[in-house]
């Protein structure tokens, strides 16, 4: 075989490759990280609001809400899973995990309905925010929250209902 021949297709795999690469890039991976910005500042909104009516409520006691931080969880679940992480220092919760739980939940949910906000799977309206754990790990209460916009998002959920 030729040398030169060996050389262009050498060159044209690397072309090719290069430009798989770009447009896999422009086509999946930055339009699927501007959906997720934009799924975790909608959640970040409707958990602050969420938290702020149980600090109301008097569940949660006050706290800085520069405390409150989100993370997605998507690299853990796959891609297009609408999840976030979130903590809380542990004093601030006045009752047990499962009725913090309980509490945002149905927080989140009223933020939902006050938002026209749900998700419509299998022919039936849910609510658009879920919390699908919460923990607590040395002195802080984790809670992760599903914000279920898309079909893999909702899967996830149900997934996870089933693990239980």
């Amino acid at each position: 075989m030729n040398v030169d021949l060996i050389i262009q297709i050498v060159i044209g795999l690397v072309a090719a490759f290069a430009v798989y690469n770009l447009i896999h890039y422009i086509f999946v991976t930055r339009p699927g990280r501007k959906r997720l910005a934009l799924a975790q500042r909608i959640a970040n909104e409707a958990v602050k609001s969420s938290i702020s009516k149980l600090v109301e409520q008097e569940v949660l006691l006050p706290f800085d809400e520069n405390d409150l931080k989100s993370e997605d969880i998507a690299e853990v679940w796959g891609r297009g899973v609408m999840a976030f992480e979130y903590h809380l220092a542990g004093e601030t919760i006045k009752d047990s995990i499962p009725e913090f739980r309980k509490s945002l939940s149905h927080s989140l949910e009223q933020y939902g309905d006050d938002h026209h906000m749900h998700a419509h799977a299998d022919d039936a309206d849910r609510p658009a925010f879920m919390v699908t754990d919460v923990w607590q790990l040395d002195d802080r209460v984790h809670f992760d929250v599903a914000y279920l916009v898309n079909t893999t998002t909702i899967e996830y959920v149900d997934d996870l209902k089933r693990l239980h």
